[in-house]
């Protein structure tokens, strides 16, 4: 039975997101199609894998260090929080030495990456590498995120990042797959005709139960009220504080404002904190939660926002859709794609700003007939269009070929 090895930046169940997310559902499928999977992580990583050997996959940690001088402990939380160029050469020499892998798989880029890329190179191994990020289609970004988590930092791990060939980790990667068709299409001149392709994630289309419901409304302590849910780690990217100031203007004082997702950027988190302060009891700050709580906030909730500055997939505007939940989402990146593949649009704001969240969210709560067509419409609109065993085709479909193209 072949063998796919994963490797990750972290997997942290407690701040729960699209990669746990992508790799719960997708393991149990790819096992089912013959492709046994195992899962490396560094060690820091708070779990010991239970979501992931609960659907099958063997699961490992590797030591890793952050090459960084002048790194206190706020600057190390948003380092692991967010995006931390790792080094290690435990799983180097792991990955070399593992004879029963037959593919690698990497979730990440960076040095890990390029650990990766090495390793396949030295044992003539194919790898892939999933960008569930943005990477072109948001350069500037990336790298202002990069210089604010870095900021006073120096770093030392330059010369191993040559040494892997961390920039090269998507230029010379046997498989690439891509999440929204922007980033696909900034790739194609790079990859020069090598495999290159836009998958879509699948959805757990099973609906939250009423004891989840019931525990997840007194976990957001909302009492009897209705709400709106932005489900999302609390990070600049994901626009929370835009949605914040539009739900100040436009929601009417019943309508109350919950906040599920874990504080990877503490400034941005505590930025937040201040902005929702006029608000009162009004805003609800959960923190990180699970993805049955997530589900079951969604499916109490009267409306979802999901108000991202860049989105590379936007898997929680389908987790939101499959619980019948009306959703507001920003016209961008993966999100627009998810609306161009169903064509439901209806929900859609056009310009990340305030003014243009205010009126979307002003109209969505009077027009009750856009409410009542998003609730019924939602379940089967997901289950047309994604599912886990359509991807883990694709996937296990592109790593045989990669294969044959070795062999």
């Amino acid at each position: 039975m072949p063998k796919v090895l994963h490797v990750l930046r972290k997997f942290e169940p407690a701040e729960w997101g699209g990669i746990e997310t992508h790799l719960v559902g997708l393991i149990p499928e790819l096992d089912r199609l013959g492709w046994r999977s195992e899962v490396h992580a560094p060690q820091e990583t708070r779990t010991d894998g239970t979501p992931l050997r609960d659907v099958g996959a063997i699961f490992r940690t590797f030591r890793a260090f952050y090459p960084y001088v002048g790194m206190g402990p706020e600057a190390r939380a948003r380092l692991v929080a967010a995006g931390g160029n790792l080094v290690s050469l435990d799983e180097t020499a792991r990955l070399v030495l593992d004879r029963q892998a037959t593919l690698f798989h990497v979730h990440t880029l960076g040095r890990l990456g390029g650990i990766v890329r090495t390793a396949a190179r030295l044992t003539a191994r194919p790898y892939a590498v999933t960008l569930h990020g943005p990477v072109l289609a948001n350069a500037d970004g990336v790298q202002e995120d990069a210089r604010r988590r870095t900021q006073g930092l120096l770093d030392l791990g330059a010369p191993f990042g040559a040494l892997v060939g961390a920039r090269r980790v998507v230029h010379d990667a046997n498989l690439v797959f891509t999440l929204n068709s922007n980033e696909h299409d900034l790739w194609l001149g790079p990859r020069k005709g090598n495999h290159l392709e836009r998958i879509a994630h699948g959805v757990d289309l099973r609906r939250a139960t009423h004891d989840n419901r019931a525990s997840a409304r007194r976990r957001a302590g909302v009492g009897c009220n209705p709400f709106v849910v932005i489900g999302a780690r609390l990070d600049r990217a994901k626009g929370q504080a835009l949605a914040l100031e539009a739900f100040a203007r436009a929601a009417p004082k019943e309508l109350h404002l919950v906040l599920a997702g874990a504080p990877v950027d503490k400034a941005y988190a505590d930025e937040l904190a201040t902005q929702a302060k006029p608000l009162g009891d009004r805003v609800h700050l959960l923190g990180g939660v699970s993805p049955a709580v997530a589900r079951a906030l969604f499916a109490e909730a009267h409306l979802a926002l999901v108000p991202s500055l860049a989105e590379p997939f936007g898997i929680v505007l389908l987790e939101a859709w499959a619980e019948g939940t009306p959703t507001l989402f920003s016209h961008v990146d993966g999100l627009q794609n998810i609306a161009q593949t169903t064509g439901a649009t209806a929900g859609a704001i056009h310009g990340p700003t305030i003014d243009s969240w205010t009126r979307g969210l002003t109209t969505a709560l009077q027009d009750q007939e856009f409410l009542d067509k998003e609730r019924q419409e939602g379940p089967s609109r997901v289950a047309r269009h994604y599912s886990w065993r359509s991807l883990a085709l694709t996937l296990a479909s592109a790593y045989r070929r990669a294969l044959d193209k070795v062999l």
